[in-house]
Protein backbone atom coordinates (compact mmCIF):
# COMPACT_ATOMS: atom_id res chain seq x y z
CA UNK A 1 0.00 0.00 0.00
CA UNK A 2 2.62 2.38 0.62
CA UNK A 3 4.16 1.89 -2.48
CA UNK A 4 1.35 2.43 -4.42
CA UNK A 5 1.09 5.66 -2.42
CA UNK A 6 4.08 6.72 -3.38
CA UNK A 7 4.30 5.69 -6.80
CA UNK A 8 0.88 7.77 -6.87
CA UNK A 9 2.59 11.14 -5.54
CA UNK A 10 5.55 10.50 -7.68
CA UNK A 11 3.08 10.56 -10.64
CA UNK A 12 1.30 13.50 -9.43
CA UNK A 13 4.85 15.59 -8.93
CA UNK A 14 5.83 14.47 -12.54
CA UNK A 15 2.69 15.56 -14.42
CA UNK A 16 2.48 18.80 -12.56
CA UNK A 17 6.62 19.48 -13.21
CA UNK A 18 5.44 18.35 -17.29
CA UNK A 19 2.53 20.92 -16.78
CA UNK A 20 4.87 23.75 -15.66
CA UNK A 21 6.63 23.30 -19.15
CA UNK A 22 4.06 24.27 -21.10
CA UNK A 23 5.35 27.87 -21.39
CA UNK A 24 3.68 29.53 -25.22
CA UNK A 25 0.97 28.72 -26.81
CA UNK A 26 2.96 26.40 -29.13
CA UNK A 27 3.64 23.96 -26.01
CA UNK A 28 0.13 24.03 -25.09
CA UNK A 29 -1.42 23.34 -28.74
CA UNK A 30 1.56 20.42 -29.09
CA UNK A 31 0.38 19.37 -25.83
CA UNK A 32 -3.33 19.83 -26.22
CA UNK A 33 -3.52 17.85 -29.35
CA UNK A 34 -1.90 15.31 -28.37
CA UNK A 35 -4.61 15.12 -25.44
CA UNK A 36 -7.37 15.45 -28.22
CA UNK A 37 -6.17 12.77 -30.17
CA UNK A 38 -6.86 10.17 -27.19
CA UNK A 39 -9.84 7.86 -27.94
CA UNK A 40 -10.85 6.27 -24.83
CA UNK A 41 -12.78 8.67 -22.29
CA UNK A 42 -11.31 6.90 -19.69
CA UNK A 43 -8.03 7.02 -20.75
CA UNK A 44 -8.34 11.14 -21.33
CA UNK A 45 -9.11 10.71 -17.23
CA UNK A 46 -5.31 9.78 -16.49
CA UNK A 47 -2.92 12.74 -16.23
CA UNK A 48 -2.16 14.45 -19.02
CA UNK A 49 0.06 17.89 -19.59
CA UNK A 50 -2.70 19.65 -21.70
CA UNK A 51 -5.70 18.58 -19.15
CA UNK A 52 -3.58 19.51 -15.90
CA UNK A 53 -2.94 22.98 -17.56
CA UNK A 54 -6.43 23.48 -18.30
CA UNK A 55 -7.56 22.36 -14.81
CA UNK A 56 -5.09 25.56 -13.09
CA UNK A 57 -6.93 27.56 -15.86
CA UNK A 58 -9.58 26.46 -15.02
CA UNK A 59 -9.39 27.57 -11.42
CA UNK A 60 -7.56 30.73 -12.29
CA UNK A 61 -10.75 31.29 -14.78
CA UNK A 62 -13.22 30.80 -12.10
CA UNK A 63 -10.83 33.30 -9.17
CA UNK A 64 -11.24 36.53 -11.86
CA UNK A 65 -14.30 36.18 -12.36
CA UNK A 66 -15.25 35.57 -8.80
CA UNK A 67 -13.01 38.76 -8.17
CA UNK A 68 -14.58 40.61 -10.75
CA UNK A 69 -18.12 40.00 -9.21
CA UNK A 70 -16.56 41.33 -5.47
CA UNK A 71 -15.71 44.13 -7.01
CA UNK A 72 -18.49 45.20 -8.81
CA UNK A 73 -20.96 44.38 -5.59
CA UNK A 74 -18.84 46.38 -3.76
CA UNK A 75 -18.92 49.33 -6.06
CA UNK A 76 -15.28 49.24 -7.05
CA UNK A 77 -13.92 50.02 -10.67
CA UNK A 78 -13.18 46.54 -12.16
CA UNK A 79 -10.09 46.48 -14.27
CA UNK A 80 -10.40 43.08 -16.66
CA UNK A 81 -7.75 43.16 -19.20
CA UNK A 82 -9.31 39.95 -20.71
CA UNK A 83 -12.41 40.85 -22.93
CA UNK A 84 -15.59 38.89 -21.08
CA UNK A 85 -16.45 35.15 -21.66
CA UNK A 86 -19.53 33.17 -21.10
CA UNK A 87 -18.81 29.31 -20.43
CA UNK A 88 -21.08 27.04 -21.65
CA UNK A 89 -22.61 25.12 -18.58
CA UNK A 90 -20.33 22.18 -19.46
CA UNK A 91 -17.47 21.45 -21.63
CA UNK A 92 -14.56 18.41 -21.32
CA UNK A 93 -11.15 19.44 -20.94
CA UNK A 94 -10.66 17.16 -24.18
CA UNK A 95 -13.25 19.40 -26.24
CA UNK A 96 -11.52 22.73 -24.37
CA UNK A 97 -8.01 20.89 -25.69
CA UNK A 98 -9.71 20.55 -29.64
CA UNK A 99 -10.51 24.21 -29.26
CA UNK A 100 -7.45 25.16 -28.18
CA UNK A 101 -5.62 23.15 -31.26
CA UNK A 102 -7.86 24.72 -33.84
CA UNK A 103 -7.46 28.51 -32.29
CA UNK A 104 -3.55 27.41 -32.81
CA UNK A 105 -3.86 26.35 -36.33
CA UNK A 106 -6.10 29.20 -37.83
CA UNK A 107 -3.73 32.06 -35.61
CA UNK A 108 0.04 30.62 -35.57
CA UNK A 109 0.89 33.99 -35.22
CA UNK A 110 0.28 34.44 -31.82
CA UNK A 111 1.64 30.88 -30.93
CA UNK A 112 4.38 32.42 -29.26
CA UNK A 113 2.26 34.40 -26.96
CA UNK A 114 2.06 32.88 -23.15
CA UNK A 115 0.05 29.62 -23.07
CA UNK A 116 -2.60 31.24 -20.64
CA UNK A 117 -3.20 34.04 -23.75
CA UNK A 118 -3.28 31.79 -26.35
CA UNK A 119 -6.73 29.89 -23.83
CA UNK A 120 -7.79 32.95 -22.80
CA UNK A 121 -7.93 34.28 -26.50
CA UNK A 122 -9.66 30.97 -27.70
CA UNK A 123 -11.89 31.18 -24.65
CA UNK A 124 -12.95 34.95 -26.19
CA UNK A 125 -13.10 33.80 -29.66
CA UNK A 126 -15.76 30.86 -29.15
CA UNK A 127 -17.67 32.02 -26.00
CA UNK A 128 -18.13 35.70 -26.13
CA UNK A 129 -20.20 37.52 -24.15
CA UNK A 130 -23.49 38.62 -25.47
CA UNK A 131 -23.38 42.55 -26.36
CA UNK A 132 -24.76 44.32 -23.02
CA UNK A 133 -28.48 45.95 -23.96
CA UNK A 134 -28.66 49.27 -24.66
CA UNK A 135 -31.10 51.05 -22.84
CA UNK A 136 -34.15 52.23 -24.07
CA UNK A 137 -34.00 56.15 -25.36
Amino acid sequence: MRRVAILLVVLIATSAANAAAIKTGRDLVAACRSYAAIASTENARAPHDCRTFLQGFAVSLQAREQARQDAMLKGLPIAAHEACVRMPDFISFRELAGRIVKFGDQNPALLDLPASEVAQKTLERDFPCPPSPRPNR
